[in-house]
């Protein structure tokens, strides 16, 4: 991407780059194998919160570095690239026992074949649905907040960003501090359950509030659904066996990409609708 000549090479690099975001998947695979079933919740939490300090901490490295040449931040994040692979290649051990290894099959290397294998089990189908109605709607947040906010309360691009940032920290809170706390005290279904209505509570905050202030409670509210993730890989990794949980992540990480198509997809043209002159309702 650095040394991208036209914003089409530009595309197809970027392409390539999605082709090679397995790291979350591998990363909660890893964490599943060498994890012991009751600590794992606690473990997916830490895992998110490293994720999302990197989503918080990213964009301002990327600016200030941006400051010495609009190549800059593509090759510091080509070197950090590198630094993981060596440190992976060198450092991290095979994380799975040799007794726990399957062949490789390529009927179930895929998105498709991984969600067929996984309808051996109800527990993990039903949550898995019910995990991809909850990205759709959570997905709405990065799509239309920053819309939102400047059509309601007139927001300039440092307001937003300060909000982000207010979410971001909030919810690294939440996974790396609280939910070591929630998970052992009321385990991981109604962890999971509670963030999930801290997450409605939160969204129709944003909805029926006044005042751009009002935003900031309900976003520290709706950063509880930072319990829902890893609740609910707790309970689905301790339904399959030790040589599928690396097709159980790779099944999940295909559903976080389908529903960050149709997510923004809906719910920008909902907003476009509710807010267009011709809207029967503004809303």
């Amino acid at each position: 991407m650095a040394t991208a000549p036209t914003s089409l090479w530009l595309f197809f690099v970027r392409l390539i780059a999605g082709i090679s975001s397995s790291t979350f998947a591998l990363s909660y695979a890893y964490v599943t194998d060498i994890t012991p079933e009751e600590k794992r919740a606690q473990r997916f939490g830490m895992v998110g919160a490293a994720f999302g300090g990197g989503f918080v901490l990213g964009p301002v490295i990327g600016g200030f570095l941006g400051e010495f040449g609009e190549r800059v931040p593509f090759y510091a994040a080509a070197a950090l690239g590198l630094t993981n692979v060596v440190y992976g290649y060198f450092v991290l051990g095979e994380s799975l026992n040799k007794e726990n290894r399957r062949p490789f099959e390529l009927k179930r290397a895929n998105p498709v074949g991984a969600m067929l294998q996984m309808r051996k089990y109800p527990v993990v189908m039903g949550l898995a649905f019910a995990y991809f109605l909850y990205m759709i709607g959570h997905m709405s947040l990065p799509s239309t907040w920053t819309y939102y906010t400047m059509e309601k309360f007139d927001w300039s691009e440092s307001q937003i960003g300060l909000s982000l940032g207010f979410a971001g920290v909030f919810m690294i809170l939440v996974q790396a501090v609280l939910i070591r706390w929630a998970i052992p005290t009321f385990g991981a279904f109604k962890a999971g359950v509670f963030g999930m209505l801290a997450i409605i509570i939160g969204f129709c905050g944003y909805a029926f509030s006044s005042v751009g202030w009002q935003m900031y409670p309900w976003l520290a509210i709706a950063a509880l659904s930072g319990f829902v993730t890893p609740a609910f890989q707790a309970i689905m990794t301790s339904q399959i066996p030790a040589n599928a949980q690396g097709e159980l992540q790779g099944a999940l990480s295909s559903v976080n990409s389908i529903t960050s198509i149709i997510g923004p997809l809906v719910m920008t043209q909902l907003f476009a609708a509710f807010t267009a002159p011709s809207a029967p309702i503004y809303f």
